[in-house]
């Protein structure tokens, strides 16, 4: 065999084993023969060098069908996606690839940046691999010698994109600032259902859309996604410097810009305001309450009933629970129409002034007449010490608050339920009033004293027991208003908020850890409460009679002055 022969077989062998390199690892492949744009270099090109986080990436959209990608702006997750999908269409023989974007001018630039990468190839890796078929401006077809088709296609992320394609691949980008995220989702998902995959890719746009709910399912594994995220301080592009500057050119509005360069997920998500509650434990310290159920009246008495579905969350089993404690339930009650959550917590104080949450209920379709029977059923199981029935707390802001007291009261016949003393103030009646009213007056009242207890201790757990994951991210979106008062963020709930903040408030003013006092809807014998109320009744009585007299003399005084007009008038 000649030298050139020799030459020539060991080049083949050479581009062979390299082929079949890149095929197995698309990191070998990205990084040793992959080009970028650059405005860097002169020549407007450069080297793909991927950083620690894209290559951790890369690792899940090889073991991971679904991936969700919660980013700040600037860090590559497109441009690495892009090459990856290129990888599949040079690698893996009937690869059909959907590239879907925001508008059809974004996946388009995006088809075309793995168009500059295929273009910068090595002739013999172009040569080895299929042939570029066909290149048009919404797809590129990638031909094998056995007439095996690949495809690369290119979407707006309308309701309708890639209906009708089985798709190997699905490459979601800017899922968020799609005009109806939802929809496009319900169209795409099943086109991976013959064992395609899915990366979804995204900075947040507000904290109630398919985006956010699919990444926070993701992370508390209640879906198939795997979901990452990355801060902006992982950026190649922005310094510390210049992060500050951004910052303040958002100032009156920092939602705005932690939504592109968020440090923390809970960041990236909110859409008004500021944070209300400044620390949260983290999440992956919280344990999700495994005990779900509900309470049954039988023949020798109210029971728990275990179901893997029940409404009812126990953060222990009830053989566990410290019975001798007393127990406060709170309830924020909704209309049961599928939008906002009747939300109840179970809550007991320990010995040292700790509070503690011993379950949870969160329903929002449940009708209030069902929700009612629901909290009698409650507060007749959770019967602590020198208690008839647990101390049940409605709140009331009128309308289904109201509905649920009567029935509670007159119906069901409940032997505990919380009635609140409003301060006597002159002209108005004092009278106590079943249920808690979350007024302007009130709700500061209440969210301030939750908030002194989502606070950290030595060991950085919660000064409350037991926060938990659900709760943790209404918290988590419960802002400060420019207006300077609280609410949940914009499309976000805070159920869960308002009837901890509620009970909370109860358990504290009302309820001995494990006392010898009774804890009822009635004033304690012998408690010593300063009461005015008489007094105002007498000073309204001599108001009224002083507002009469005056009423009386002026309706005088204007009869005597139209009497002289009218004489007046006639020349007397």
């Amino acid at each position: 065999m000649s030298s050139p022969a020799i030459v020539s077989e060991l080049e083949r062998l050479w581009i062979e084993l390299e082929w079949r390199k890149c095929a197995e690892d698309p990191f070998y492949f990205i990084s040793t023969y992959i080009w970028i744009e650059s405005e860097r270099d002169a020549r407007g090109r450069e080297p793909f060098e991927l950083f620690d986080y894209q290559l951790d990436s890369l690792e899940a959209y090889m073991k991971k069908r679904f991936v969700v990608i919660l980013k700040a702006r600037q860090l590559g997750f497109t441009t690495l996606a892009m090459a990856y999908a290129l990888w599949q269409c040079l690698f893996k023989p009937r690869a059909n690839i959907l590239l879907i974007s925001k508008s059809q001018d974004s996946a388009d630039k995006n088809l075309g940046m793995a168009r500059f990468m295929y273009s910068f190839l090595p002739d013999w890796l172009k040569t080895r691999g299929p042939e570029l078929d066909g290149d048009a401006a919404k797809q590129m077809v990638f031909k094998y010698y056995d007439g095996t088709i690949n495809r690369l296609k290119s979407f707006a992320g309308t309701k309708t994109a890639g209906a009708g394609e089985t798709a190997s691949l699905v490459i979601l980008d800017e899922f968020a600032l799609m005009e109806d995220p939802a929809s496009t989702y319900r169209t795409i998902k099943p086109t991976t259902d013959a064992g395609g995959r899915l990366i979804i890719i995204s900075t947040a746009r507000g904290g109630n859309n398919m985006f956010a709910k699919i990444y926070r399912d993701a992370k508390r594994g209640n879906n198939e996604f795997h979901a990452i995220f990355q801060p902006w301080t992982s950026s190649r592009l922005i310094t510390p410097e210049q992060y500050e500057i951004k910052k303040r050119e958002f100032i009156a509005e920092p939602w705005l810009f932690f939504a592109e360069y968020p440090s923390t997920d809970e960041e990236a998500f909110r859409e008004s305001g500021r944070p209300r509650f400044t620390w949260l434990p983290d999440e992956a310290s919280l344990d999700e309450y495994y005990v779900h159920g509900s309470i049954v009246d039988t023949p020798t008495g109210y029971e728990f009933v275990a179901e893997d579905y029940g409404q009812l969350h126990l953060a222990y089993p009830p053989e566990a629970i410290e019975w001798q404690r007393q127990f406060v339930i709170a309830c924020d009650p909704s209309l049961g129409t599928g939008n906002d959550y009747s939300a109840v917590h179970i809550l007991q104080l320990h010995e040292d002034g700790t509070p503690e949450i011993i379950g949870y209920y969160a329903n929002n379709t449940i009708e209030p007449a069902e929700l009612a029977t629901e909290l009698d059923l409650m507060g007749r199981y959770f019967v602590g010490a020198n208690q008839i029935s647990a101390l049940l707390v409605i709140e009331n802001a009128g309308g289904v608050g109201i509905s649920l007291i009567d029935k509670l009261r007159n119906q069901l016949h409940y032997p505990n339920l919380y009635r609140y003393i409003p301060p006597a103030v002159a002209k108005r009646k004092r009278a106590p009033v079943f249920g808690f009213p979350t007024t302007k007056a009130t709700k500061p009242l209440i969210i301030n004293r939750l908030a002194e207890y989502i606070v950290p201790m030595s060991d950085n757990s919660c000064r409350l027991l037991n926060v938990y994951p659900k709760l943790r991210e209404e918290l988590s979106t419960y802002v400060r208003r420019e207006n300077g008062t609280t609410a949940a963020d914009i499309g976000c709930h805070d159920d869960l908020v308002i009837s901890l903040a509620i009970g909370l408030y109860v358990l504290l003013e009302e309820v001995q850890p494990v006392g010898n006092n009774v804890i009822s809807e009635r004033v304690k014998e012998g408690e010593f409460r300063l009461d005015l109320t008489e007094l105002y009744r007498e000073a309204n009585v001599i108001q009224k009679i002083e507002n009469k007299s005056n009423r009386r003399f002026w309706a005088n005084h204007r009869r005597a002055v139209r009497k002289t007009q009218r004489r007046n008038n006639r020349g007397f």
